[in-house]
């Protein structure tokens, strides 16, 4: 299961939970797969607002959870078998290297898409929930 979400000046636009398409050997792998999906979907959105002339400013954040993933499109140096996944990882790395996303990592608990891959209690709920609907009062206990 992966879940990602693309906003636009902080309001989200595309929000995606789905079983994977492939079967991912490794967490790192699976982490992969979402973030390519993560950015197709940047890519999307660029050439559409491009498409009704309106300017995009790059470079777009890509934000994933797992450290080793950040770092292998990153291309750091990580040892580990990955040979396996270096399609997905190149096409990353290229459109880091183009200048066109920069990848980060940001911690597990700060990331909204956990909304859609995990059963959260309800403070966690209620915090991720605020990126997506904003500050609500009929949220409040």
């Amino acid at each position: 299961m992966n879940g990602t979400s693309t906003f636009l000046c902080g309001a989200p636009i595309i929000q995606r939970s789905t079983m994977q398409k492939i079967v991912a050997l490794l967490v790192r792998e699976a982490e992969l797969i979402a973030a390519t999906t993560m950015a197709q979907d940047m890519i999307f959105v660029k050439r559409l607002l491009k498409s009704i002339n309106l300017r995009v400013e790059l470079l777009m954040i890509l934000e994933g959870n797992n450290k080793l993933a950040v770092d292998l499109i990153n291309n750091y140096s990580v040892v580990c078998r990955t040979h396996h996944m270096e399609t997905r990882q190149y096409y990353l790395r290229e459109l880091k290297e183009q200048g066109v996303i920069s990848v980060k990592w940001k911690a597990g608990t700060e990331n909204s898409s956990d909304l859609y891959t995990k059963n959260l209690a309800r403070k966690e709920f209620e915090k991720h929930a605020r990126a997506y609907v904003g500050h609500d009062t009929c949220m409040e206990p």
